[in-house]
């Protein structure tokens, strides 16, 4: 399996085996030397705050500034990752090959931009992997072949997760506790400031994130007002925020604190012996049998309790956005499951396997039924829920569309399908060309110019028989999106009624939206 992924090395010997010239920009973070090749300036590791090590672990990061010049040209270390025990090998295998370094110092961004560019319009991308693992510092997400083809700028960066990003710990306020969400508003706030320098218009920015990218730039759109928004459109990707517990789970950082050697009780004393466990120790736990989960919690600043509530009522940043969920989410999360009483008992012990059952296809096995659930509830639902709140609330320019494509070098488990995440490399254009075939080149050009028309402008639609988004059964706005072969611009898209794919979310919406009490 591990050639499907050789593309990172195909692809960046390709874009890079040009002759590479330095180009230098003046930005907070000092003068920044990067390189530029076939019309591409290429900024990597611009440090963009200061190391949240020592005292600095488990604080919001604290702006890196400087007048000093900083060569920005290596993709820089990951943030400590935590790759779930279970799938560690099929994760790490899909989302972290070839591996880079890791390390606590990781608060970096890299640009790529157009050379000479002039107030063009910008992406942030954001970064997938469950809030506790995931980089930009792959080459699946090398930005060249978006700017090169599109004339837009993409913006990535590094910023904490699991323990480091999201500790739920009764040692810190309770606003000192979703870290990676504070990473993420700091970079929002260094593009602002800098990507003038680099040609683009922070006028024009969008965020763009996938999976918990996805619900990231979900979160930041609820928290951010529809007057103080740094950013004028999103594009989600599979998942969107939905309702959650007010109550601040600790159980996990308490194992932690114990596992690694700080049996105090909470406060200040076991947090200064917390810091002082080196990262390379926290990682060994983090990745080993009893390592715990670890999540964002409600601090009603950075996160709510009830988002889609604050939708309603016109709190949220009022963007047009794109939203998506793909038509085989749940493959990825369900290898080996194959009892679905014993699913059900765990997650819904409320529901009944007659339900479920009743919900899809009747013949599926109980491994598809539990698939279809994963996908139904994890994404496919709170995008639907997300879109039709949104709609309701008056926000006009709303395009969602749910992801059919199948190819056969992708399928690197097996009936993998439209797996989750699957769609990125077509976006991004790092798909691997010694083995896609016609029709995913194809796919690729025609999805790239899709997402970066709508960069340009998200008060348009984004492809040709793409309408904007009303929720219902009397309308056809939701795009099947590269379903049947369908490649090119005029058949990518084929609109249908979101009822045809959202009726099991009639049962699951009752897990997703409900007042937190």
């Amino acid at each position: 399996m591990r050639s499907v992924f050789a593309l990172a090395v195909v692809y960046a010997s390709a874009c890079y085996a040009a002759s590479l010239a330095t180009v230098s920009v003046k930005t907070t973070s000092g003068t920044i030397q990067g390189t530029s090749t076939d019309g591409v300036s290429i900024f990597k590791g611009i440090r963009y705050g200061q190391p949240p090590t020592g005292d600095l672990r488990w604080q919001p990061p604290v702006a890196f500034t400087s007048n000093a010049t900083q060569t920005a040209n290596t993709l820089p270390p990951s943030c400590i990752q935590q790759f779930p025990f279970a799938g560690a090998a099929l994760n790490e295998l899909i989302f972290n090959t070839p591996a880079p370094p890791e390390s606590e110092d990781c608060l970096f961004l890299n640009v790529w931009a157009p050379t000479n560019a002039s107030n063009l319009p910008v992406v942030v991308w954001i970064y997938g992997g469950a809030l506790a693992f995931g980089t930009a510092s792959i080459a699946e997400y090398d930005g060249f072949s978006m700017v090169k083809n599109q004339g837009i700028i993409l913006a990535s960066f590094n910023y904490r997760t699991n323990v480091f990003g999201f500790p739920g710990s009764p040692d810190l306020p309770l606003t000192g506790n979703n870290l990676g969400f504070l990473d993420q508003e700091l970079v929002f706030k260094w593009v602002q400031n800098n990507i003038a320098a680099f040609g683009g218009n922070p006028t024009e920015v969008t965020i763009w994130g996938e999976s918990a990218g996805s619900k990231s730039v979900s979160g930041a759109i609820s928290r951010h007002t529809p007057a103080d928004a740094p950013f004028r459109a999103a594009i989600m990707e599979s998942v969107a925020d939905t309702s959650m517990s007010p109550t601040p789970l600790v159980a996990s950082f308490n194992n932690f604190s114990g596992e690694v050697g700080c049996g105090q009780t909470p406060g200040d004393a076991r947090l200064a012996c917390l810091k002082k466990v080196p990262a390379s120790t926290i990682r060994t736990y983090l990745n080993g049998p009893k390592g715990a989960s670890f999540r964002p919690i409600v601090d009603n600043q950075v996160t709510f309790a009830d988002p889609l509530q604050r939708i309603r009522q016109g709190l949220g940043a009022r963007v047009p956005f794109i939203i998506s969920n793909n038509q085989d989410d749940g493959t990825l999360f369900t290898i080996g499951q194959d009892n679905l009483t014993n699913y059900l008992a765990t997650h819904f012990p409320t529901v009944t396997p007659a339900q479920a059952r009743a919900l899809y296809t009747s013949g599926l096995s109980d491994h598809d039924v539990i698939s279809q659930v994963v996908k139904d509830v994890t994404f496919l639902c709170p995008t639907g829920l997300w879109s039709n709140v949104t709609v309701l609330a008056g926000v006009p320019n709303v395009f969602r569309y749910s992801y059919g494509a199948v190819f056969a070098d992708l399928q690197v488990f097996p009936n993998a399908g439209a797996w989750h995440s699957s769609e990125l490399r077509e976006i991004f254009g790092t798909y691997n060309s010694s083995t896609a075939t016609a029709a995913e080149v194809t796919l690729s050009a025609t999805y790239q110019k899709l997402v970066a028309d709508f960069v340009k402008n998200p008060t348009a639609s984004p492809a040709p028989n793409w309408p904007r988004y009303i929720p219902g059964s009397n309308t056809k706005t939701l795009a099947k999106l590269a379903y049947n072969g369908n490649v090119l611009t005029s058949n990518v898209v084929e609109a249908v009624q979101s009822d045809l794919i959202d009726g099991p979310c009639s049962l699951w919406n009752k897990f997703l939206d409900f007042r937190p009490t």
